[in-house]
């Protein structure tokens, strides 16, 4: 899915308010807008495995980044993208357009009419800052 820099601002500022830290949210990302396979410690993570994430976790993860993160997934996520490794596994098989509809209802994304407003309009965008 291709998204305008409005839409990639408006994701990106939905993680700074939860303060993600930078290193997670391009998994995360693309797992989200592209269905791309997150790795193995953020599979376990979706799909709420505590034993599995921190057998594959990276030894500079902190319990603060991680309640973060899962807190802005809990809080702004489509309820259906995390939650098991069925939930997962369904997320990575949406198509594009199915993606899209998700991440417009979780208002993580403009929707594609906005997006050409805003772009009309000439509404600037900046890069929200992550931790």
């Amino acid at each position: 899915m291709k998204l305008t820099e409005h839409s990639r601002t408006r994701f990106r500022l939905s993680a700074s308010h939860w303060s993600v830290p930078a290193e997670y949210f391009d998994p995360l990302y693309n797992y989200l807008v592209h269905g791309f396979e997150p790795g193995s410690f953020w599979t376990a993570v979706l799909a709420n495995d505590f034993a599995r994430a921190i057998q594959h976790s990276h030894p500079g993860n902190s319990i603060q980044a991680l309640k973060n993160t899962v807190g802005w997934m809990q809080d702004q996520w489509p309820t259906m993208s995390y939650g098991n490794f069925q939930v997962v596994r369904h997320w990575l098989e949406l198509d594009a357009v199915e993606r899209r509809l998700h991440l417009e209802e979780a208002h993580l994304i403009y929707t594609e009419q906005d997006e050409i407003m805003l772009a009309l309009r000439g509404e600037r965008t900046y890069e929200p800052f992550l931790d």
